[in-house]
């Protein structure tokens, strides 16, 4: 269980990552 727990918190690290780049790289392309 302890190994699930890390995987998803791998995933949920990957994704806050995930999102804030895409959010600089939309802010970049797009004003909004």
């Amino acid at each position: 269980m302890s190994v699930f727990r890390n995987v998803s918190n791998l995933f949920k690290k990957l994704g806050d990552v995930y999102v804030s780049y895409c959010e600089r790289i939309g802010s970049i392309i797009s004003p909004f």
